[in-house]
């Protein structure tokens, strides 16, 4: 069934809803994964950056189409986000091997995403509750994608000091953990309240 299209959803995953314009569209993300992996592994970064670029207006797309064609589903819910995370994971993965990404950073983002993904499925087997990414998550998705983006393009200057001995390539990436780590707090507050709400109506 198409839920609602903002906040919490009914876990109703109808498997006639998978094949939607929105689910194809995030799914591009994960098919043109293996060739971003290919052309940094070639050297052949700006290619390798236009197609991460590319990848990131389809994550717009995919939520604009879902309103606009009014095709908001609970599997949609679930796919755009754990797309989103195997996509700029692999690629830290990559980055930390090949780009002198921090492993602390890495770590920490793991934490935090492990963190969302467990409350996820609690709510989803136990509540049957999907949740959906707030504003800052997103946010988070976009300093993060901007950070990889920096370290992907590889350019001197991005690694040149610039305050309190920080590269540009830096700063954006503790801005990104930052944000990440607000929109996991505002996630489980909301979670928090949405089992509320489903424990109110158990015991009704």
């Amino acid at each position: 069934m198409y839920t609602k299209k903002t906040g919490f959803a009914s876990a109703d995953f109808d498997p006639k809803t998978f094949v939607t314009v929105p689910n194809i569209i995030t799914m591009i993300r994960l098919i043109i994964l293996p060739f971003i992996l290919i052309l940094l592994n070639k050297g052949y970064n700006i290619w390798a950056c236009v197609l991460i670029i590319f990848c990131g207006l389809t994550d717009v797309l995919d939520g604009y189409f879902a309103k606009v064609l009014n095709q908001s589903t609970a599997i949609g819910k679930v796919l755009d986000p754990v797309v989103d995370k195997i996509f700029y994971l692999t690629i830290l993965v990559f980055l930390i091997f090949y780009r002198d990404f921090p492993l602390s950073a890495f770590i920490i983002i793991v934490a935090l995403e492990f963190f969302i993904l467990s409350g996820g499925y609690i709510l989803i087997s136990k509540y049957k509750i999907v949740p959906s990414s707030n504003v800052y998550g997103k946010f988070a998705v976009c300093l993060i994608s901007l950070a990889v983006f920096l370290y992907v393009i590889d350019l001197n200057f991005l690694k040149t000091s610039i305050i309190f001995e920080l590269s540009s390539q830096r700063i954006i990436l503790i801005l990104s953990i930052i944000m990440l780590f607000f929109a996991t707090l505002i996630y489980s507050l909301k979670a928090k309240i949405e089992i509320k709400k489903s424990n109110r109506k158990r015991v009704k």
